[in-house]
């Protein structure tokens, strides 16, 4: 049997002696950074203090029943607020409110740590451009108020088409949350296929989008003056930067060459497999993998699961999307197992991104946890604990 058709209940031994222990959780299946067994663990001051595999008859001990223990997911690109604050092209809503339903989105969907994904800069697109200030305001007012259940961080992707990207990008430069920058290139320059695509899925007209393709060798633009600049000002901030949607190995050379060490959603296996030979860690969206393929005709997330060529899961537009994609992940015979598939999520963005007190259940990691319950082979959250406290 795999480790998602177990379900033993825990052997009734005697639990170790504990003291001063504020949550005893007990006949849990905890999943940690490279195994899964069935024990207990103990959170004292909003830390993992112990973790064992016997079971617990502490007076007010948690009994999972057999569920999973799994650590709070770390989603490092999600533009889930980006849709609550305009739900509809035109429609503004009230950035605090929006902030809030985004939150316990999140938080029902398993994570506890998440890299709100801002769009800098809109090229053709007014209103999205509209959205970055009214979702930074909104998130500093959220987390001012106390009204945010989980950590949000900054995850500013930038439009390098955007004549004063750069105006726009150091406005929120020296913001603490900002961990993460990803250069967005969607350029006939750049891919013209990829551009014809894209374009049509707007709406433009046919002889508008070869019209612009065919005066790209006669034209100049800002785009490789914005990425060369980005580069610099996010080495010198020590903020980690990414490529996007790179089709092919020129791509990732190019990426490389600049000094990028990440390439989120590669569109080909080409570029993919190029990312990988360049020791770049890869991101993929984890709605690709639920699906089994992309919505837009990209390489599919099974196809590079198979590969072995994804480094991390992260939830891209559909916030439930990534407990679902690790545990497709983990229930492919062939996959990486539980543990390992469930770090894509976890473990390695915060490894990544220099969170090193969680991501993991481990001792002296904060106690950052979900209770999964599985149903019809799929998870269910039904508890989670940001920092030792219960949130839902």
């Amino acid at each position: 049997m795999t480790e998602l058709q177990l379900k033993e209940r825990a052997p009734k031994q005697t639990s170790m002696r504990r003291t001063n222990v504020e949550t005893v959780i007990t006949n849990a299946r905890i999943v940690t950074g490279h195994e899964v067994f069935l024990g207990t663990v103990c959170i004292q001051n909003g830390t993992i203090s112990d973790l064992d595999r016997t079971h617990s008859h502490a007076p007010g001990s948690i009994d999972f029943d057999g569920d999973y223990l799994l650590p709070g997911l770390v989603d490092v690109h999600t533009d889930h607020l980006e849709k609550q604050i305009m739900p509809r092209g035109g429609v503004f809503w009230n950035p605090v409110n929006a902030v809030m339903t985004h939150d316990v989105v999140l938080c029902a969907s398993g994570t506890t740590t998440v890299f709100d994904s801002l769009i800098v800069g809109a090229v053709g697109n007014p209103d999205r451009r509209k959205l970055l200030p009214l979702m930074i305001d909104g998130l500093r007012e959220a987390r001012k108020a106390g009204l945010l259940k989980i950590d949000h961080l900054l995850h500013l992707r930038c439009d390098a088409r955007e004549n004063d990207l750069i105006d726009l990008f150091t406005d929120y430069i020296n913001d603490t949350r900002l961990r993460f920058v990803t250069i967005m290139d969607d350029s006939a320059r750049r891919d013209a296929e990829r551009f014809r695509r894209l374009e049509r899925r707007k709406g433009v007209a046919d002889a508008v989008i070869e019209a612009e393709i065919a005066a790209v060798p006669t034209t100049s633009d800002c785009t490789e003056d914005n990425r060369r600049r980005l580069v610099e000002l996010c080495r010198l901030h020590r903020i980690p930067l990414a490529s996007h949607d790179d089709t092919t190995a020129a791509h990732i050379a190019e990426s490389k060459e600049f000094g990028l060490s990440i390439s989120e959603f590669p569109i080909t296996l080409e570029a993919a497999k190029a990312a990988r030979a360049a020791g770049m860690v890869t991101i993929i969206g984890a709605p690709n993998i639920v699906a089994g393929r992309s919505h837009i005709g990209n390489v599919s997330g099974k196809l590079l699961a198979e590969e072995g060529l994804i480094d991390i899961v992260c939830s891209d537009y559909i916030p439930s999307s990534l407990l679902h994609a690790l545990w497709r992940l983990a229930s492919d015979p062939h996959g990486p197992g539980l543990a390992n598939a469930v770090a894509m999520g976890s473990k390695r963005p915060a490894e990544l991104f220099g969170l090193a007190d969680r991501g993991e259940v481990a001792v002296g990691r904060r106690a950052d946890l979900l209770r999964v319950a599985e149903v019809n082979a799929a998870p269910v959250v039904r508890s989670v604990w940001v920092a030792g406290g219960q949130i839902l």
